[in-house]
């Protein structure tokens, strides 16, 4: 496997865990994970068949050339048994993939988790959109693609006119019932005492992930409500310009940055409303993680917003990049205390069509590998 998630070297991470979870499946699983040298990371071994290799790199442009260098010198060592590739994109994972292939004659799995075919995705950056094009090469080439979101499925029998039996629809697992039942260990309504209402954003604090739309947003609606206020859980590039803005739009004291949290799903469970503001989603992992957690959700149409949630029943979705929108929902729903019920209630229910067993999950993953190995 190929994957650009450091997380997998955090001992006890969701990520680490899933990793974990997959080797009980597998006879062995091999992840090489893009790094860089001065992370200091070093070659893990998460249980006695799953292992974990940094790639060290001098500097992210070598990230291509030292993951498959890695990835070939574990090839050489399987001896037997029947070996397949998994990278966690079409773009530079993807590349490392299709290197491999023709190195060692493995099959190839491409696994997309985000919606390329979305406009805010290819318009967004120069770098998005060589993402795009470099995916366009790859996809073709691979024996088998796993997606996480139909409508993504849809676009590529549509839009790179793959086969149907090629592709493999299958979200990220979440035990929803585990963070249904999940105790309350922090409680943000008594960790800010000063607020009523809190409003929730849970991200990582990237371009696309759009929380200065958030911070807007609520900057039209933050006088009507004196003691409502924001708490950002999560960090990236773009933190420090949101600390910028909070100074500017005169937010100081209503708005609180934290680190990401492990217990996250306390903070769904104490926040009184999710506000989620990216451009784009393959899947929208926090949406269903707020749903099960019973937090009302605003959101814009992305992920399972445009196919699982429904607009003022299950959650108050906006055209993506509407400031207006987002404020009007907030308003809405802070003036209306039955649609916070309603929200709740209905989300619950519409979650249910992603439950899975655990083990029928790791079954069909296990499965979308072998059907490749088939072919070979």
């Amino acid at each position: 496997m190929i994957s650009t998630d450091r997380k997998i070297f955090e001992a006890g991470s969701p990520v680490a865990k899933r990793m974990i979870e997959y080797g009980e499946v597998f006879g062995e699983l091999h992840i090489v994970i893009f790094s860089l040298e001065q992370q200091g990371f070093a070659r893990t071994q998460l249980s006695k068949n799953v292992f974990a290799y940094p790639t060290n790199s001098y500097g992210k442009f070598f990230y291509i050339r030292d993951a498959v260098r890695i990835g070939k010198k574990i090839a050489d060592t399987i001896y037997f048994g029947e070996t397949a590739l998994s990278t966690q994109d079409p773009f530079e994972t993807g590349i490392v993939g299709f290197l491999l292939k023709h190195k060692t004659r493995l099959p190839l799995q491409v696994q997309i988790h985000t919606d390329f075919y979305s406009k805010q995705f290819y318009d967004g950056s120069l770098l998005n959109w060589l993402r795009f094009e470099i995916s366009r090469f790859i996809i073709p080439r691979s024996d088998g693609i796993r997606v996480v979101r139909e409508k993504i499925a849809q676009d590529l029998i549509k839009h790179f006119k793959i086969k149907k039996e090629r592709i493999t629809t299958l979200p990220i697992f979440l035990d929803i019932q585990k963070i249904r039942d999940y105790p309350i260990t922090v409680n943000l309504k008594q960790k800010y005492p000063q607020l009523e209402k809190i409003i929730l954003i849970a991200s990582r604090l990237n371009r696309e992930k759009r929380v200065d739309l958030a911070l807007k947003a609520f900057a039209q609606i933050e006088k009507k409500f004196l003691r409502v206020g924001v708490v950002i859980v999560g960090s990236g590039p773009e933190k420090g310009k949101l600390e910028t803005m909070v100074r500017s739009l005169g937010l100081t004291g209503r708005v609180f940055f934290e680190e990401w949290q492990q217990d996250i799903f306390s903070y769904y469970k104490t926040a009184t409303v999710f506000l989620h503001t990216s451009e784009f989603e393959g899947f929208g992992m926090t949406l269903v993680e707020a749903a099960a957690s019973g937090c009302p959700i605003i959101s814009t149409n992305v992920g399972i917003a445009q196919d699982v949630l429904n607009d003022g029943t299950s959650a108050l979705i906006c055209p993506v990049g509407d400031k207006s929108c987002l404020a009007n929902k907030l308003i809405t729903f802070f003036e209306n205390p039955l649609v916070e019920r309603t929200l709740k209630q209905e989300a619950q229910k519409d979650i249910e069509r992603l439950v899975i067993q655990k083990e029928t999950y790791l079954s069909l993953y296990k499965n979308s590998l072998e059907v490749i190995l088939q072919k070979q």
